[in-house]
């Protein structure tokens, strides 16, 4: 089964690495991969991993750009500490229209956190259901059976 995708004219990473619009925000780069600050600065510093290889989600990359993804991650990851000395780093990815995917070109959100931000302790979206609801299948510590459940099927189906 594949994910849905969202519908562009044209794959905005794969523009940036041509030379065009984005190519100011480049500030990393190696045989696999490139990083770029995020056009949306949320928070200050955001930035952003992606192969070279035009990979749609996660389930689109070899081992090697997976690897390269996350050794890119953790260079931008030293670096933003380095420069920003932030309270924490947010590292995020969304794969498929049903996760808020909005480039399809799989990649990696690396996001130094400070105090004051308005994101609470993740992406945005995570925020705001935390302002909206108590419900206890979204209390990382509460003990429900639909969770317990999960991950029974999760950890059946890891060992197949």
């Amino acid at each position: 089964m594949r994910l849905e995708l969202p519908e562009v004219s044209h794959c905005y990473f794969c523009e940036v690495q041509r030379g065009g619009d984005g190519h100011w925000a480049l500030w990393a780069e190696d045989e696999l991969t490139m990083t770029m600050l995020n056009g949306r600065q949320y928070e200050r510093g955001q930035s952003i991993v992606f192969p070279r290889r035009h990979a749609p989600t996660l389930l689109d990359l070899n081992k090697d750009e997976l690897s390269a993804v996350l050794i890119a991650a953790r260079r931008a990851a030293d670096v933003l500490m380095d420069t920003l000395s932030p309270d924490g780093l947010l590292l995020y990815q969304n794969n498929g229209v049903g996760s808020g995917q909005e480039v399809p070109h799989f990649h990696l959100h690396v996001v130094p956190r400070s105090a004051g931000s308005d994101w609470g302790f993740g992406p945005p979206h995570l925020t705001e259901l935390e302002r909206r609801t108590n419900d206890p299948r979204y209390e990382h510590t509460a003990d429900t059976d639909e969770k317990r459940e999960m991950a029974m099927r999760l950890r059946k189906d890891a060992h197949r």
